[in-house]
């Protein structure tokens, strides 16, 4: 698998900001967007078993890793991607969105429904609420949090090996982007508007996941009509980086059983 770096938008208003990508193959052309805090190289070890035809690419959201904050709601996130949905792909794309990106994802199905060819939703939610002890935590000290709080809780177990690869794919450049998007999760709740999601959307979750638990996938997976679902054994919050072969090959199966 051969990855490209390279900036692939800029555009201007109050969502100014430069989309930075990694880039890959696919059955289907799809974006795939990073949770709060993180960066494009959260997929990196998904990427390596990904293969197809389409292209796989992996953005950077405005002020991940480093630069302007711009984006203080899910909803302006979303309209973010968007405009790189619109310029970028001549095809509809399938959008993977991890955790906040998972938000990220269902409000595109919602605003823009037209314009999306499916939806993956990986440690996802229709609600985000986030604990105050996190919150505050970010706000006084948010290295230590990140460290000794949002990490112990993401993984189900972490070597040094991955532990080195988890720690690139945090924005730790930008550390006021922390709060600023748990801030943004925390205020994103869609539960009365899932039934109007129209797109093929394929659920996945670690069955160990403390962040955003199993029995928040099985809800949004009762609530949106042509959804599916599947869980990932020893895993964490953060499977595709503990579990990035079997994200891969569940993502895979779901891809290529899509109408074109």
């Amino acid at each position: 698998m051969r990855f490209h770096l390279g900036i692939v938008k800029s555009f201007s208003g109050n969502l100014r900001a430069v989309l930075d990508s990694i880039s890959g193959n696919a059955p289907r052309d799809v974006i795939f967007v990073h949770g709060a805090g993180g960066n494009k190289s959260f997929w990196k070890r998904t990427f390596r078993y990904l293969t197809g035809d389409g292209t796989a690419v992996a953005v950077d959201l405005p002020g991940h890793p480093s630069g302007e904050i711009t984006c203080r709601t899910i909803g302006e996130y979303a309209e973010a991607v968007h405009r790189h949905v619109a310029e970028s792909l001549p095809t509809r794309p399938v959008i993977c969105g991890h955790s906040m990106g998972s938000a990220i994802a269902l409000a595109l199905a919602l605003a823009h429904p037209d314009d999306l060819g499916g939806l993956i939703l990986v440690g996802a939610g229709a609600k985000l609420g986030v604990d105050p002890v996190i919150v505050e935590g970010l706000r006084a000290n948010p290295m230590r949090t990140i460290e000794q709080t949002i990490t112990p809780m993401s993984y189900f177990r972490i070597d040094l090996g991955m532990g080195r690869e988890a720690r690139a794919a945090l924005s730790f450049t930008n550390l006021p982007v922390f709060l600023n998007d748990y801030l943004a999760c925390d205020g994103f709740d869609v539960r009365s508007r899932l039934s109007e999601i129209s797109a093929d959307t394929f659920i996945i979750c670690g069955e160990n996941d403390r962040m955003t638990p199993p029995k928040w996938s099985v809800y949004l997976n009762q609530n949106i009509r042509r959804s599916s679902m599947a869980l990932v054994r020893e895993a964490g919050h953060m499977a595709p980086l503990e579990k990035p072969e079997a994200c891969a090959g569940l993502i895979l199966d779901f891809l290529t059983r899509l109408s074109p």
